[in-house]
């Protein structure tokens, strides 16, 4: 497992009492300024200095002309500041006392020799100090326990159990949003930079050590340490799933990386190796990077790959099937006796075989708990794809059609439609198999909201789901060969 959390040199950085900020005013068209809102009113609790040298009060907080004229040593430093003022700002740090920084200024290394000077400078002056800092070039972090988000976006994360390292702010930032769509919850989300000083080698030792962050996301652009890289990954993914979108494997890509973060990437070929001899899981794009993050930090894993796949209609069934095979996992028909018990539930029309199809049917209680009961208990099932959850929201559409027309008990649909998903959600631990879901409705639908936010993903395709499930299949292996070893 490591060291402790405590012992990591972003612990201080995550979990600070007091912060120090540089760069915020009373204008919100200054970036420093959303910043510092998203942690003064973002539910941190800490104490909170701004340090600027004209305003006597910034967003209602006293105001200090230098960080030499504060009242004590905050636990943190944060800088959105213009770089030609940074060093001189970081050594006032250094003299005040603080040991953990938070360098958002850019300018540095991604602009080529004179930025490496600069951040040469960086570090010497930290050195001499003994500061770690976050940076040059980066967003900082969220912390979901404390809530704190040091970001310019506001907080639409929610408490939850994937952790994110980043060589990009915006996908710990203008992500938020999009996160909180697909009802994925953030433990920490830290965003690395040009990785002058702490890097993602001791970003994944401290989300490693972490409780509350159950699988991790990596976006890189480039390694600074890979032989560490691979050492510490390797030491982690036998108990907590890493996955990991690289993007600096094309021309394109390595040019991109250069100019962003001043990272130096490698070919494509060497990080899939890298990837599958540390046991990451690979993704191709941003969406299998979120979406595997998000049922791998929820779901057990599945003990094999063949899958119940559990549809209202005919398409998304044959689409899931379809998929499975493409990902390596079966559907198996059921057996005659299975077919027969299944048949007996559902209408005439509805196919009792492996892909269920019910055909659109609103008997909550069959489609949520009869036929998931009856066919999670098989011992030669391993999980289940499920597609179509059709809540209130369809039903308030169709009270405002019919106008009076036709009278619709959405009192009634909406304390049913509730019992059956509390009923659902409990299936996963119950029978210790992953349940993945797909419905083309998201968390406006409060039924969905209510599904996602009890642990099982829903994916607005089925071919996400699929894919998800997948990596949990995938993962799976991953750490029954390193139990082998």
């Amino acid at each position: 497992m490591g060291t402790k959390v405590s012992e990591n040199p972003l612990y201080r950085l995550l979990c600070p009492k007091s912060i120090a900020f540089f760069g915020a005013s009373n204008s919100i068209e200054n970036v420093g300024t959303s910043q510092l809102l998203n942690i003064v009113k973002g539910g941190y609790q800490g104490k909170v200095y701004p340090v600027h040298p004209k305003e006597k009060y910034v967003l209602g907080l006293k105001a200090h002309p230098t960080v030499m004229e504060l009242p004590e040593p905050p636990d943190v430093a944060i800088m959105v500041i213009p770089n030609h003022a940074v060093s001189e700002s970081l050594e006032q740090c250094g003299r005040k006392g603080i040991s953990r920084v938070i360098i958002i200024t850019a300018g540095y290394g991604e602009m080529g020799p004179e930025g490496h000077q600069l951040e040469a400078q960086l570090m010497e002056i930290a050195s001499k100090y003994g500061i770690r800092f976050l940076g040059p070039n980066c967003i900082g972090v969220i912390n979901s326990e404390i809530s704190l988000n040091t970001t310019w976006f506001a907080h639409l994360y929610k408490p939850g159990h994937v952790g994110i390292v980043s060589q990009s702010g915006s996908y710990v930032t203008q992500t938020l949003p999009y996160f909180a769509n697909m009802g994925l919850g953030i433990s920490k989300a830290i965003s690395v930079g040009n990785q002058a000083d702490i890097d993602m080698v001791e970003c994944l030792e401290y989300l490693a050590a972490d409780s509350q962050t159950k699988a991790i996301a990596l976006y890189i652009e480039g390694l600074k340490r890979p032989r560490d890289f691979i050492t510490t990954a390797k030491s982690i993914t036998p108990y907590k799933p890493i996955i990991a979108l690289y993007v600096g494997g094309t021309e394109a890509g390595r040019r991109a990386a250069l100019s962003h973060t001043g990272t130096l990437s490698g070919p494509d070929e060497i990080y899939s190796g890298l990837f599958s001899q540390c046991g990451i899981l690979r993704a191709r794009g941003l969406t299998d990077l979120f979406d595997w993050a998000l049922a791998l930090a929820q779901q057990p894993l599945p003990r094999g790959n063949r899958m119940i796949v559990l549809s209202n209609s005919g398409g998304p069934a044959a689409s899931m099937a379809d998929e499975c095979n493409r990902n390596n996992l079966e559907v198996p028909a059921f057996d005659r006796q299975t077919q027969e018990k299944i048949r007996a539930m559902m209408p005439h029309t509805a196919s009792p075989k492996n892909p269920i199809d019910i055909t659109m049917n609103y008997d909550l209680d069959l489609i949520f708990k009869k036929l998931p009961k009856a066919t999670l208990e098989l011992p030669q099932f391993d999980g289940m794809l499920f597609y179509g959850i059709f809540g209130p929201i369809h039903f308030e559409h169709k009270i405002k059609m019919a106008n009076g027309i036709v009278e619709i008990p959405l009192d009634f649909l909406r304390s049913w439609m509730r019992q059956a998903c509390e009923a659902f959600v409990k299936f996963p631990e119950e029978y210790g198999k992953p349940i993945v879901c797909s419905c083309f409705c998201g968390r406006e639908d409060e039924a969905v909201a209510f599904i996602q936010d009890h642990g099982i993903p829903v994916y607005p395709t089925p071919g996400r789901a699929v894919r998800a499930m997948a990596a949990l299949w995938k993962y799976q292996q991953i750490k029954r060969r390193a139990n082998k070893k």
